[in-house]
């Protein structure tokens, strides 16, 4: 069922916490040992799949099964799906989950924050620039803050370069204040 949009939704939500927590190669890896698990443990996928059994006894035996043993996001799917009834969808989910995280490792937001607006040539020069430094497509978002006075800061993942004027009349003055 890829590309199945119900799958889609619980892998996107799934891979948006993921990302608000910044444990989206966790959550992924975890779901690799998942899926094989219950791609080599058949009894375990039946289970899940059971619906003559009790949701409470479905919740009590993942918790056994993973807590402390996957993250609490993997968990709280698995969960979730088997309260849903939903559990037949879970390889198709994780593989939905491993196509949003490639994908958004080819991608990275980064944003330049200057005095005065860039046109548009000098920003795409810049993403191309620190594309090809960090190796992914870096698509940047220009904002302004006259506050910075001049010179630019960059910023793309966890990354910044402060090149503000601001910023360096800030480091002057720390040095004369020494």
């Amino acid at each position: 069922m890829p590309g199945d949009s119900v799958n889609t939704h619980y892998a996107r939500a799934l891979f948006e916490m993921a990302q608000a927590e910044r444990v989206v190669d966790r959550i992924e890896d975890d779901l690799h040992r998942l899926r094989d698990l219950l791609t080599s443990r058949g009894e375990i996928l039946a289970f899940l799949k059971d619906r003559n059994i009790q949701h409470e006894g479905k919740r009590r035996a993942l918790q056994d099964l993973f807590e402390d043993r996957v993250h609490p996001l993997v968990l709280d799917m698995l969960i979730t799906l088997s309260d849903q009834d939903r559990n037949r969808r879970i390889l198709a989910i994780i593989e939905e989950y491993s196509a949003l995280a490639e994908t958004a490792r080819e991608r990275v937001s980064g944003e330049v924050v200057t005095a005065i607006p860039l046109d548009d040539q000098t920003v795409d020069r810049l993403a191309k620039e620190l594309s090809r430094i960090t190796g992914k497509n870096v698509r940047l978002i220009q904002k302004v803050d006259r506050s910075i006075l001049g010179g630019a800061i960059v910023k793309v993942g966890e990354q910044v370069v402060d090149g503000s004027v601001l910023r360096k009349l800030q480091r002057m003055e720390d040095q004369i204040a020494s």
